[in-house]
Order: C-alpha cells, then structure tokens, then sequence
C-alpha cells in the first residue's frame, strides 16, 4: 500500500483508517470497489517534499517526517518503507515519478504495480493520476470522490490547528485529540511545533521561502553576480578572518570570492539566505564544488526571526544589498532590531559591513526632476496583472521617462497604502515635478527595473542616509570604520540618468543640481572592550 504526500502530521484517522483496514483485509476504493490485501501488507510511504523544511508549506524537515512515521509503524504493527522525494515542479507525471524514485532508492527491490500495490491518499488531482496509471486509490480522509465531502479532518487542518494554538500547541485540545501519538512525541522532543508556529509568524518568508511572489530570480541572480567582483573589492579590506557570515547571500557569489581569497582561507564561511530559491542555488553549487573553501556552509534562514549565532562569535558579518528589503517588508523597527542581533553576534573587534542603496544627503529639500516624454509612450493607467511579470515588463518598457514616472507615482507603495506626492510642474516648455529630493531619486534609481516592477513597487530604496545610517550602527553600539562613506554610480549617471533626466533647484530654475550619491558603505566595529 502505498501512501504519498508531504505527510508533516501523521493523524488518529489515518491510523484508525489503516488499522481498519488490515484487520478486515479489505478496503473500498474512490469508486466503491472493494480491494482485497493479503495477509502480509507493507505500507510504503512517499514523503514529497522531502529536501524541504522551515517553509510554510513545508515547515518540518523531511528526516523528522520519516521518524515519525516509523514509530507509526511500530504502534501500527505493520512493516513499513519511508521514501524521501525531492521537491519536483507541477508536472501531470507526478505520480510515475514517485514510483521511479522508489524503485531507484530502493535499488531496484521495491517495483509497485497496479498488481501489487493500492495508493492511499485524499488529493483529488493525486488520485486522478494513479487512477490513470491502473491503480486502485483508496479515499482516506474523503468520504467519497467530492473533495468538499470529508469524514474526518486532513494531516495539514490539523497542522493548521498548531498554528491557531501558538505558544500553547503541546496542550491544545484539538491538536492532542487528531494527532497521532508518534507526531506528538517527536514534535514534543524536538519543538517541531514552535516551528511551526514561528515559521507561519514571519513577516517576511511567503508560502515557498520568498519575499515576494513577484520577483523574477532569474534577473536577480543575473543582477547581482554581476554586481558581486565589484562590491566585494569595496568591502574586501574591510573583511576581518575567522568566521564570516554573509546574511542575505544570494547564490553565494561573494562567498564564492571570498573561498577564493587567500588572506581567508583558514576562515569558516557561512551565508544565509531566506528565499529558498536562491538557497538552493547556493546548495548546488557547492555539491559542485564551486567553493574552495571547503568550510563553506549555506543555511536556510530567517535572521529576524532568531538570533542564529552565539554571542559575541563572528568576526565578520556582511549584508550586500539587503537591508532596504528588511526596511520595505518588513518595517524599520525590524531593522532596528536586526541590527541589534548583528551586534549581539559580533566579536569584540569584529565588524559588520553594509553595502546597500541610501538616500540623498538632503531628503527632504524640494527639487524639479525634469523628464523625457519623446522615449516612449504614455502610461494609459492600466492595472498591471501580477500574473503576467513579461506583459507588464513589455509595458512599462514601452513608456516614456516621464511615462514611467507616472506609472511610478500610481504604483509604488500602494500596496502598503501609501501616497508619492508630487506636483506637476513646467521648465522651459517640458515637463517637470516639483517633489521631495528623496522621492526623486527613489524613482531614478528604480525606474530601469522593468524586469521586477512590481517587486520593485514594493522596495524603498532612499529611507536612510549616509548621516542616518552612521547613527543606526553607532546606537546600537557600533563604532564606524574609516573607509565607510557615501558612493555614487557614476556608471547609472552617465548611462541612465543624464540621458533623460535633469534635477533643478525648486527655488531657482536655473540651477542644475549635482547628482547625489545612491549608495552607502558603512563598516561598524565591536570595540574590544
């Protein structure tokens, strides 16, 4: 008999179901036909998802899934086969695939057949493929074919009630009653339940371990291993040995220079990322090979959520272009106190050094951004369809600079509720706006970002200073590095704002103004004290 599925929670049902079963040594299928076992009956279980864990879909990692199904065997008093199963993309040959990952795992002895084998399981879409391939499938949790028709709640209801119960899941009533007892034991030793809860808690992490579902990670990866050699030669003196954490690695780039850099190569390197596509990005290329160092490390975590590391214990610790993402998801108090836990974790005379976008020296003075309206065409205020990343890419695309901008006005930060204020305004016959320096820039330094624009609507990019950042670092206790300092891309300048923009002074026309720096890097360390 052979059970698939993520199998996170193992219920009372299920085991009552299949104690049932053996005993009468029968069952009905979906279509009520009987199925009749024989006196020896082996459950193989499926466990998809298996390469998973710390997701909301897939919160419990699939060794602690396989424990606790085989104590459902001992207490079952059946034998009993677990299968660990990648995570696969949707595909229509699901169902053969589980079947040949089997045979191939088990070297070949275990070959399940429409003629020796019945599926157990309640997706409707999973039965449909079994079905297809000859298999009886018996309902389980359905109490017919009607998905909506159940006779007792699903592993992942009870699941959810752990969720619902928070802090008090180990007593909560409903959880105690539908969970089986081996589920119970081995979330109770290993507080598989605080997991649980903490993961669906996150303000960050989505369903899969993204950001956001908008992202495209594929320009994203392309985006910063380009961007890696030159902003790891920025920080690179800065970079104390001993162990080096890299919170928000991406794909491991700068991981990857720093394995190849020699002043660090008795150096433990750790990079830590959330999204969980870029994390296994980082696992594959070192089950390649791709990082010399071969204390190198890659951990799938959420930093706000828990302090990773011990007091005082890493030398370095590197953040490339990701704290104005803590700032726009998950709001300046979590920046604040992930800058604490920073600095809880460094060494006395360790450092933490930041490389990400910053504001204008002067936020919040008044300016004219004057724009192209001959590149393109004008936004017709259409609703973007977060459906279609490529339709709304060829669209925005296709809009002038000023086209853009006021595509930019509607769109940033709306989903959060917020406004962008600004007025229209004339220079010399073209069109102007009159706003805040911060929010000019904020547009500028997004507005090529056609690839990931609705991502990119969500993400503030000019809410700290150089001056702001330096106060950020020195009040949790950070003293700032010489060498720290406020950076402009000329690159961007001369390539993608002077071509189509001008900044003006608000109060005298006249007066073209300097373009300002875009990007911050800012070094703080521990004294030893």
């Amino acid at each position: 008999m052979l059970i698939p599925g993520r199998h996170h929670v193992l219920t009372g049902f299920q085991f009552d179901y299949l104690r049932a079963l053996l005993d009468a040594g029968s069952a009905t299928d979906v279509d009520g036909q009987q199925v009749l076992f024989a006196d020896h009956v082996t459950a193989v279980w499926a466990v998809t998802s298996a390469n998973h864990g710390s997701t909301r879909r897939n919160p419990v990692a699939g060794h602690r899934r396989e424990a606790a199904i085989e104590l459902f065997h001992a207490d079952l008093g059946v034998e009993g086969m677990t299968f660990l199963i990648d995570d696969l993309p949707t595909t229509p040959r699901f169902a053969d695939h589980i079947l040949k990952e089997i045979e191939v795992q088990s070297n070949g002895l275990t070959r399940l057949t429409p003629a020796n084998c019945a599926v157990a399981t309640s997706t409707p879409a999973v039965i449909d493929m079994f079905e297809t391939l000859g298999f009886q499938v018996l309902p389980l949790e359905l109490a017919r074919r009607d998905p909506e028709v159940l006779q007792a709640q699903r592993a992942w209801d009870v699941l959810l009630r752990i969720v619902a119960a928070g802090s008090q899941w180990r007593s909560d009533p409903d959880y105690c009653a539908l969970a089986h007892r081996s589920t119970r034991r081995v979330f109770a030793r290993y507080g598989l339940g605080d997991q649980i809860v903490g993961v669906h808690a996150d303000p960050v992490v989505g369903d899969e371990g993204d950001l956001t579902d908008t992202r495209d990670y594929q320009t994203y990866v392309r985006s910063f291993e380009e961007g890696a050699t030159r902003k790891y030669a920025l920080a690179r003196d800065l970079v104390q040995p001993g162990r080096i954490v890299d919170v928000g690695c991406a794909t491991g780039a700068i991981l990857e220079l720093m394995a190849e850099d020699d002043r660090l190569r008795e150096s433990d390197l750790y990079g830590i990322e959330v999204a969980r596509p870029l994390y296994e990005i980082c696992q594959h290329r070192k089950s390649l090979g791709e990082f010399p160092n071969a204390n190198t490390f890659f951990y799938h975590r959420n930093i706000l959520r828990t302090d990773l590391f011990a007091e005082r214990s890493v030398h370095t610790t590197t953040t490339f272009s990701l704290t104005h993402e803590i700032e726009s998801y998950a709001g300046h108090d979590a920046l604040l106190e992930f800058l604490h836990r920073i600095y809880r974790h460094t060494a006395p005379g360790g450092v933490f050094i930041n490389y990400d976008v910053a504001g204008p020296d002067e936020p919040e003075r008044e300016v004219l951004l004057c724009l192209s309206d001959a590149d393109g065409g004008v936004d017709d205020g259409r609703v973007l369809d977060h459906d279609d990343a490529e339709g709304v890419r060829r669209y925005v695309d296709g809009l002038s600079t000023w086209g853009r901008f006021e595509r930019f006005a509607r769109d940033f930060r709306a989903a959060e509720g917020e406004r962008f204020d600004w007025e229209p305004a004339e220079v010399e016959d073209r069109r102007a706006a009159r706003l805040r320096l911060a929010d000019a820039m904020e547009f500028l330094s997004k507005k090529d970002y056609t690839d990931n624009w609705l991502s990119e609507m969500h993400e503030r990019f000019c809410f700290f200073t150089y001056a702001d950042w330096r106060r950020a670092l020195e009040d949790v206790g950070f003293r700032t590095v010489p060498g720290s300092r406020a950076l402009r891309n000329d690159w961007i300048v001369k390539h993608r704002l002077r071509p189509v923009a001008r900044l003006l002074d608000a109060g005298d026309p006249s007066v073209t103004l300097a373009w300002p720096a875009t990007n911050v890097l800012i070094a703080g360390t521990r004294d030893r004290v």
